[in-house]
């Protein structure tokens, strides 16, 4: 069963596919090697049959039939007759002279060319050989054959075959044995990988996939899956965070309404007291519409609800048209708004998302910093080409080891809690960020809070 789960991994597949691919190579140049290999030998013996040929004419015609038979019989001679074949036959193919035993009878033909077989006997037993020959007629009737044993050319072909089956069988036998080899080191990594997966699933959050630093894609894998749970467990710390912080901060102003709602239904009260206790319930009501917009904002900007709006947005532009709101706004609770606008800054965004963003940084601004205070509006192009926005007050800041904390959501500090508000401002700035591969940083501004938001550059 287990050999089994080997052959369905992808890397003995491909480790399969790969010596088939190879074993094909292999077959194909021993193709052609044995090809040239022939065609190269065919040609150099036929060369030489018809060098011998000719010099056997020319010798017939310089000394006639008495000195072509001389000639033959010392060509014939052990030391130099090697693979070569000669007979000379009368007029009915009878033997005359050669190392030929008769006339070849079963010959193949084409033109003056003859294949047929011969019997050799070099150590004893007679072998059979496949023979070429080139035939003549001479002037006076006999027949010439000059030709050579082809038995090195079938040794040739024999080898050749049998390098290619051994070649084959090698390689077919090693793609199977690094199959195998890497299809169980790619099941025990991913035996691991599934192991950890069980336990993530089985309740324990905090375990992690293991990583070997080796940087390869299980590597990869591992990292990446890693940092997606680290995600996961800040996003399910965060909904508990904000399950609990909605169970706190909502319950007094939702017990306040239905206590004023409950003594207006009574009529214990006055008219005109009946018609605070109302209003400061819709007014109550009213605050927990905000909190909950802003909860759902908060959400469609952490969905990408807005990404589908992306245009080119000019942030001078929108500057200039957040001061203006928030202008009289500022100066009626004794506030300062400088701004720092210039220039032409263009990022790629969504246009309503982002004035929400200036317009909850000022807001926090003139809620938090106190009475009499400045608060400065800056917009300037990067040179990365992008855009910084800054948003900067002199009022109390915040302690550097909460800056990070405050961008959760219903986080708000202690100073703040008599402040009206949700503790959801700088979370949505957060999201709004994020939606646009901005970085949110908040700094010191010696006195006071600085908040920075850089732009990538406009695609």
């Amino acid at each position: 069963m287990r050999l089994n789960r080997f052959f369905r991994t992808t890397t003995f597949r491909l480790a399969l596919l790969y010596a088939m691919l190879f074993g094909a190579s292999v077959l194909a140049l021993f193709a052609f090697i044995y090809g040239t290999t022939t065609v190269l030998i065919d040609r150099e013996r036929k060369e030489a049959i018809a060098a011998n040929m000719a010099s056997l004419t020319d010798h017939y015609a310089a000394t006639g039939l008495n000195g072509l038979a001389a000639a033959i019989l010392a060509r014939t001679q052990p030391d130099r007759v090697g693979d070569n074949i000669y007979l000379l036959a009368d007029r009915n193919f009878r033997p005359v002279a050669g190392n030929g035993t008769g006339w070849p009878y079963y010959a193949e033909q084409e033109g003056p060319w003859l294949t047929f077989p011969v019997a050799r006997s070099p150590l004893g037993d007679p072998e059979i050989h496949m023979a070429q020959a080139l035939h003549a007629v001479l002037p006076n009737g006999y027949h010439l054959l000059v030709g050579q044993d082809m038995r090195a050319q079938e040794q040739l072909k024999r080898v050749v075959v049998e390098a290619l089956f051994w070649s084959l069988a090698i390689t077919l036998c090693l793609g199977l044995a690094v199959g195998l080899i890497m299809s169980r080191n790619t099941l025990r990594r991913i035996e691991t990988i599934n192991a950890a997966a069980e336990r993530i699933m089985r309740g324990e959050f905090k375990h992690r996939l293991p990583v070997r630093h080796g940087g390869d894609e299980f590597d990869r894998l591992a990292e990446n899956l890693n940092a997606m749970l680290d995600e996961i467990e800040r996003l399910m710390g965060s909904m508990r965070t904000v399950t609990h912080n909605i169970a706190h901060d909502l319950r007094s102003p939702l017990t306040r309404v239905k206590n004023r709602l409950e003594a207006a239904l009574a009529g214990m009260e006055e008219t005109d007291q009946r018609r605070e206790s109302i209003e400061q319930a819709v007014g109550e009501a009213d605050q927990l519409l905000a909190t909950f917009n802003a909860l759902l904002s908060i959400a469609d900007a952490e969905a990408g609800a807005g990404r589908g709006e992306m245009a080119p947005v000019d942030l001078q532009a929108l500057g200039r048209d957040v001061a203006e709101l928030y202008e009289p706004l500022v100066e009626e609770r004794g506030f300062v708004l400088e701004t720092g606008l210039s220039g032409s800054a263009v990022v790629s965004g969504n246009r309503q998302l982002l004035f929400q963003a200036l317009a909850n940084l000022i807001d926090n601004a003139v809620k938090y910093a106190g009475s009499g205070g400045r608060i400065a509006l800056t917009v300037a192009p990067t040179p990365e080409g992008g855009a910084e926005v800054v948003v900067s007050d002199n009022g109390p800041g915040i302690p550097e080891a909460d800056r990070s904390r405050v961008l959760d959501r219903f986080v708000r500090l202690d100073p703040s809690r008599s402040t009206p508000g949700s503790g959801l401002g700088l979370s949505l700035v957060s999201a709004i960020a994020r939606l646009h591969n901005a970085e949110l940083s908040l700094e010191d501004n010696r006195p006071g809070l600085r908040v920075r938001i850089r732009f990538p550059a406009a695609v």
